[in-house]
């Protein structure tokens, strides 16, 4: 027991592996949603099924989470094939008077050549294991069971590993109903049956969320189901290449201990045969105790059971006999009580009706003395509007028309300014050589260069009110007709 615990495999699995697993996951869901809003097709769905809901987020993460597993364990793959296809073992053979150390020393020896990388494949660490053991113990008796032993705990170890991608596998659609439940209730609370047209959209959004994450979840763990399958089976044709190496090519390098026949062998022999024959006898006869045992049993077995079979028949045909007595008058008691029941629910359900269809028609007659009203009243104020209106145009065309005299009038001074800038710009021209006249010209030009100015502001000013007089004409004729 002591050499069998002495050299247990070496567990290689650990925290630190998952820790890098769910760091390499997160690493890459935030490649991924970083990625998004550069992708030049599909960015509509991609903001739906990924970007709508925190439920979302969480799904894409732990998929990603999965994939970071699934890459680390096929990572791993080449180098154990690699290893495999490489035999580290061959060119050894078992030599004759050689003991176990001395072959452990040999295979030691051999591995040491393999690469570092190779160090922590599968094959290399049974190769290992089973080194231990045989230096642990001084000797190969033991090393198939021990091998087989491994076979055990290698496959169970494999089966554990994914006990985490099989975790995530199984939380998606888990996610996926969780986001269906709180679409719909999403949807639900958002009913509103006095306002159905404004309520919609929201109604509609709360099932997109119930869709949308179950699709995704469903898409999501379909993915990680076949990607898990493809692992799993190149894994697993990985062990048993592992095993059928140790069958054949380690164990025939740890020949077993040939047997002895001395004395002390045949009387350990004789002590087993003749305990075997006692063990054989001693079984026998308590086999044959049991059956009388059984056997008496079962006829008491049978007759209480026949007993209790009458009795059970009697009370039943009275207890459904009077079952159904009491079952036929309830029915006609129920049937009674129903009927009444009906008749006067049928007498207050037409009441209400009448008096309904009552208050239904005095409600109309009384709405449509309303409307007759409104429309009167609409009518009386569109009129009122319309003859304001006009009284309105009819003062601003006054206002207008003494705008438009005051413009001519402005205009005809300065024509005749003009004219005498003209007379003044010949006098100039004889006066250039006296410089105060000159000064004095200049600033009465440029005077008159001002008026000119406000001439031409004028003329745009009657333009515009021009302008505004024709659109309000226009939206005054298409008002009152």
């Amino acid at each position: 027991m002591s050499s069998t615990t002495s050299s247990a495999p070496r567990n290689r699995t650990g925290w630190g592996r998952s820790a890098t697993v769910w760091v390499a996951g997160c690493a890459l869901a935030i490649l991924f949603y970083a990625a998004i809003p550069f992708v030049p097709v599909y960015q509509a769905e991609l903001q739906r099924y990924f970007c709508a809901h925190w439920i979302e987020y969480v799904t894409t993460g732990l998929f990603w989470v999965g994939v970071a597993t699934l890459m680390q364990k096929g990572w791993r793959i080449p180098a154990e094939r690699a290893i495999l296809a490489a035999e580290p073992l061959d060119g050894l053979s078992p030599l004759g008077g050689e003991s176990p150390p001395q072959t452990v020393e040999r295979i030691t020896a051999q591995l040491r050549l393999v690469a570092r990388r190779a160090q922590s494949t599968q094959l290399v660490q049974r190769i290992l294991d089973v080194c231990d053991y045989v230096r642990g113990r001084r000797s190969t008796d033991g090393v198939e069971g021990h091998l087989s032993y491994l076979a055990e705990l290698a496959s169970s170890r494999l089966q554990d590993s994914y006990a985490l991608i099989r975790m995530v596998t199984w939380a998606i659609p888990i996610l996926g109903f969780l986001g269906t439940v709180i679409g719909i209730t999403l949807a639900i609370a958002n009913i509103t049956p006095d306002q159905l047209e404004s309520s919609l959209s929201d109604v509609t959004a709360g099932l997109a969320v119930a869709f949308d994450t179950t699709a995704l979840s469903l898409g999501l763990s379909m993915l990680l189901v076949f990607g898990t399958y493809v692992i799993e089976r190149q894994e697993q044709q990985v062990l048993d290449a592992v095993e059928d190496f140790a069958r054949q090519d380690l164990l025939p390098l740890f020949p077993g201990p040939s047997a002895s026949s001395g004395p002390l062998m045949q009387a350990e022999s004789q002590a087993a045969a003749q305990l075997i024959q006692q063990t054989e006898a001693l079984v026998s006869w308590q086999m044959q105790e049991w059956q009388k045992s059984l056997d008496g049993l079962r006829e008491r077995w049978s007759g209480t059971l026949e007993r209790q079979q009458a009795y059970l028949n009697e009370a039943l045909q009275s207890g459904l006999a009077h079952t159904l007595a009491d079952h036929t008058q309830m029915l006609a008691d129920v049937r009674r009580d129903f009927l009444a029941a009906f008749e006067q629910a049928a007498t207050l359900i037409t009441q209400q009706m009448t008096a309904a269809e009552t208050s239904f028609k005095e409600l109309q007659a009384a709405g449509a003395q309303v409307l007759q009203e409104t429309r009167e009243q609409g009518r009386a104020d569109r009129e009122a509007d319309r003859q304001l209106a006009q009284q309105m145009l009819g003062e601003l065309a006054g206002a207008v028309h003494r705008w438009q005299q005051q413009l001519q009038e402005t205009t005809h001074a300065m024509t005749g300014q003009l004219a005498e800038l003209r007379q003044q710009g010949g006098i100039l021209l004889r006066i250039v050589e006296q410089e105060e006249q000159l000064v004095r010209l200049e600033d009465r030009l440029s005077r008159n260069l001002e008026a000119v100015r406000v001439v031409e502001s004028l003329e745009e000013t009657l333009l515009n009110l021009n302008a505004a007089v024709h659109l309000l004409t226009s939206k005054t004729r298409a008002k009152a007709a």
